[in-house]
């Protein structure tokens, strides 16, 4: 009987593309902090940064100036010559592959940064974050002269 009552159901279709999003989004970031329940998280905010291959997700850290301070996230161990990525204890996107985080830093302007999102990192992957930012503001801080 139970088995009728679940095919007869009438099922629900998102009108729009943005609907959809919306939905993958909330049910993606459900997921990662289920997955880390049993770890100290941290909710970040999560922009695509646009670069010359299209766009990938940084996290933002910090702002100085009109800029945002980031570091990029990517689904390759190893980046380059070798040069190993740090890995995440928990996809910050909510998907289910491994993700890893550059070790260094951007600082762009906000404006090449689009599709604001929410994120969950745990505690210790945050601090690394940060450690990296912070790097990228010094080096910037020290470029332009600015003390802030």
């Amino acid at each position: 009987m139970s088995r009728n009552k679940k095919n007869n159901r009438t099922s629900r279709k998102c009108t729009s593309e943005a609907q959809k999003r919306a939905i993958r989004k909330s049910y993606a970031v459900r997921a990662a902090k289920e997955k880390s329940a049993d770890v100290p998280t941290v909710d970040v905010r999560i922009k695509n940064y646009r670069d010359q291959k299209g766009g990938h997700p940084h996290v933002i850290v910090n702002d100085i100036d009109d800029n945002h301070v980031s570091v990029g996230f990517t689904h390759s161990p190893k980046k380059g010559k070798g040069h190993p990525n740090y890995a995440l204890e928990v996809n910050p996107l909510g998907e289910k592959d491994k993700a890893y985080m550059r070790r260094q830093g951007t600082v762009a302007p906000k404006k090449d940064y689009i599709e604001s999102r929410d994120g969950v990192m745990t505690e210790k992957d945050y601090a690394k974050a940060k450690e990296y930012g912070e790097r990228a503001k010094q080096k910037y801080i020290e470029k332009n002269g600015k003390k802030k």
